[in-house]
């Protein structure tokens, strides 16, 4: 993978405005509050960026078709060099990792929505790589769709063949997955695991090579409506312990069916208010709701510009409230995360 240093220094040294402008003027289609970082560059044929994705510093992405979703991000330090790129709406692609290899007419890497991927990850998509919406890519994976040296003539494995990962996996650090790989949706793969075999949804599978150790979904600890609830109740409290600590001053107030927590935000009153049941709310000024059980649409629709997050379906909508940044990627720190209500998906 060579890495285009004097497009980086020549256009990558470009304030991230002219950068924009650059890349429009060139036909690409960029949205608003797009940010590219110092000494990074895009060498693709057809560019197309969401509404407020931001390329850190010193990376560059070189492809023939590049699609980035809104709010996603790319850290600094990363390269990708392949095919085809596609990485959905708030997704991350971490610093210092490397997408790239040998190259054939299929090298392409999907990447869905909600998607996080750590830093130091090695991704060869010289066939395809599918990774769905809400999986979690930890640290220092790899992910490798050929594996060859030695002469197929003399009888050494040759492997080529794509990798998918079905929504809502969990591969924590240093996991090594081989070509010709699915994992089903809603698996958790143990650290350390080599994965050289495909696994059925909802596994538990750990080890080297990685054996199932307990299938559909039997590892999972199911809880009540009552305990979820009182799960959402403490996040909320030390969410508002977070706030504090970040120099919001924030007070906690629990009661039998709600909690609220009044923060000031800029010199400004906002509130952050979770319900059971959102039938009767109603908009309140610079605040975000938090519902447990669905709200129903006309709700939605008298809440206005307000922000809120319904925990059953697993959306929420922006609006003019101070805090809903701050209520979305919290609430994911607990693996909690929100789709923005009808987004397509890119």
């Amino acid at each position: 993978m060579a890495i285009p240093m004097i497009k980086m220094a020549v256009i990558g040294i470009l304030p991230s405005r002219l950068k924009v402008a650059f890349y429009r003027l060139r036909g690409a289609r960029i949205g608003k509050g797009v940010k590219i970082g110092l000494f990074s560059v895009l060498l693709a044929d057809d560019i197309e960026i969401g509404d407020g994705a931001k390329i850190g510093a010193l990376s560059f992405v070189r492809c023939r078709k590049l699609r980035l979703g809104n709010r996603s991000k790319i850290g600094s330090m990363v390269a990708i060099d392949t095919g085809e790129v596609k990485l959905g709406h708030d997704s991350v692609i971490m610093e210092q990792v490397v997408i790239g290899g040998m190259q054939t007419p299929r090298s392409r890497i999907d990447i869905g929505a909600r998607v996080k991927i750590f830093p130091y990850c090695f991704l060869n998509p010289t066939e395809p790589i599918v990774i769905e919406d809400e999986v979690g890519v930890g640290g220092a994976n790899y992910l490798f769709t050929h594996g060859s040296w030695q002469s197929v003539l003399d009888g050494y494995p040759v492997g080529f063949g794509p990798i998918t990962i079905r929504k809502g996996v969990w591969l924590p650090w240093r996991v090594f997955i081989l070509p010709n790989v699915e994992i089903g949706e809603y698996c958790t793969i143990g650290a350390g695991a080599i994965i050289n075999k495909s696994i059925a949804a909802h596994s538990l599978a750990v080890g080297a090579p990685a054996k199932v150790i307990a299938e559909n979904g039997a590892y999972r600890k199911l809880k009540s409506r009552e305990e979820q609830i009182a799960l959402v109740r403490t996040i909320l409290k030390e969410m508002a312990e977070f706030l504090q600590y970040e120099g919001k001053p924030t007070l906690y107030e629990e009661r039998p069916d709600s909690v609220v927590l009044r923060v000031q935000v800029a010199g400004k009153n906002s509130e952050i208010v979770f319900v059971e049941q959102a039938a009767h709310s109603s908009p309140r000024p610079n605040g975000v709701l938090i519902a447990f059980d669905a709200i129903p649409a006309d709700v939605r629709q008298q809440l206005g510009a307000q922000p809120w997050f319904d925990l059953q379906s697993k959306d929420c909508a922006f609006g003019n409230g101070l805090l809903f940044d701050e209520v979305r990627n919290f609430f994911s720190r607990y693996g909690i995360r929100f789709a923005i209500a009808g987004e397509r998906d890119i």
